[in-house]
């Protein structure tokens, strides 16, 4: 009986930490504050393509989704420190974005300027400093079946959020 006993009491115990780690995650994620996306359009390219146009390199290697969207950032505004699947493309229409990244380098996006965020990049967080709102464009192009194009992260210890 002891032994069967231990047992439960250890696997309620592993049990119990593999929740702790499973939802750690989320506990320490920045969510985006004053930062407001509309989509405007969804679309797959079920072909793959190959494209070297003067400066330019596209290539896929499999079926894609690009999902466009608008997005307001209020001033103060912040994406949250988050990543994504796949590329995403960023028009800065309006106001300016300084974007940080995992190293809490930042880059300052004015309007007419646009910047790229990738997969393996690392954590980044884009913030309005500045007294307008943002307006931004975003292309994200992902692996096809792609349903959550932006994933909330943990600040890596940068003393901005």
């Amino acid at each position: 009986m002891a032994d069967r006993n231990t047992r439960r009491a250890l696997g309620a115990g592993l049990l119990a930490l593999s929740l702790v780690g499973a939802f750690a995650g989320t506990a320490l994620a920045t969510p985006a504050n004053q930062f407001v996306g509309t989509p405007l359009a969804r679309g797959t390219m079920d072909e793959i393509v190959q494209r070297n146009v003067g400066d330019i390199k596209f290539q896929t290697k499999g079926a894609v989704v690009f999902n466009v969207a608008s997005v307001a950032v209020a001033p103060g505004g912040s994406s949250g420190w988050h990543t994504h699947p796949g590329v995403v493309l960023v028009t800065v229409k309006q106001g300016a974005i300084t974007f940080y990244d995992q190293n809490c380098n930042s880059v300052v996006h004015p309007a007419g300027t646009s910047f790229i965020e990738a997969e393996g990049d690392g954590p980044g967080l884009a913030h309005n400093e500045g007294t307008i709102e943002a307006q931004v464009y975003v292309t994200y192009i992902a692996p096809a079946g792609t349903t959550l194009f932006r994933i909330d992260q943990a600040n890596p210890g940068c003393t901005q959020s």
